[in-house]
């Protein structure tokens, strides 16, 4: 069994900003969305799983002013939104996950296939995915590519040290991509973090442990009651890339073949 992880919410956002008063169109887009990162991988059986948030968010419970320099949505968007979430649900059977994001239940998913040996790729735009290891498709980009264990893990540590303006989650000031990227240039995995709390402590940054809870996902259910509490120890450092992942073949688009998926009637 092949698995198609699908971070809803990405989706249907985007849907809602350029179809918030058309639900016809919007319905199209997500259906079309939803299809195509479905047929992207997979010729074999497959299972498409389909995240949206739930109620609540521990990360607000960690830090009130997360996402607080949002401006607010207007009132036919809101409606866009609230239907877009719902269509999810119901015409894709879209699971929420109460005090979490939906990219945090995809990498619950991922981890769980990785446990299982299943192969697996993870659908959706939102840079914070690529802290999972596995196969990635980016259905905005129509791209897909293969994040290992390594990469993985210093694209978050590079965002420790960037921080999230997006989200408002605090970095180091003055620090940007290129600069987080040397900082951590030829530091192996397991020395990342101890890198990343020496360029905080050196820029008298502060504490950086809140910015890498904020920004790491969770991989476990367990660990939504326990960063809803404590927030981690340590950042988690991966060790093994499954050999199921190696084996997935992306086809390209000029193959795509949808099975499985019931048709939407208009």
């Amino acid at each position: 069994m092949a698995l198609a992880l699908i971070d809803a919410d990405s989706i249907y956002f985007r849907a809602a900003y350029s179809n918030a008063d058309n639900q016809l169109e919007l319905r199209k887009i997500i259906d079309r969305t939803v299809r195509e990162c479905t047929a992207y991988a997979f010729s074999e059986p497959h299972e498409c799983r389909v995240a949206l948030k739930g109620r609540g968010n521990y990360r607000k419970t960690m830090y009130a002013p997360y996402k607080g320099t949002r401006p607010d949505l207007a009132e036919d968007l809101k409606k866009a939104l609230n239907y877009g979430h719902d269509y999810m649900k119901e015409k894709w059977d879209g699971v929420e996950a109460d005090g979490m994001e939906a990219d945090d239940l995809v990498c619950i998913w991922a981890y769980e296939a990785r446990e299982m040996d299943l192969d697996f790729v993870v659908c959706g735009i939102d840079k914070d995915l690529k802290q999972i290891p596995g196969h990635h498709y980016n259905y905005n980009k129509k791209i897909g590519e293969f994040v290992d264990d390594d990469k993985a893990n210093l694209n978050l540590m590079l965002r420790c040290l960037t921080g999230d303006t997006s989200d408002n989650i605090p970095g180091i000031k003055g620090i940007g991509p290129k600069k987080a990227a040397k900082i951590l240039e030829g530091v192996p995995m397991g020395q990342r973090w101890e890198s990343v709390k020496a360029a905080w402590k050196e820029n008298k940054a502060g504490d950086p442990h809140l910015s890498r809870d904020l920004l790491t996902m969770l991989t476990t259910w367990e660990e939504l009651e326990e960063m809803s509490k404590n927030g981690r120890n340590e950042p988690l450092l991966l060790d093994k890339t499954p050999e199921c992942e190696q084996d997935v073949e992306p086809k390209g688009e000029d193959n795509v073949q949808v099975s499985g998926l019931s048709t939407v009637s208009e």
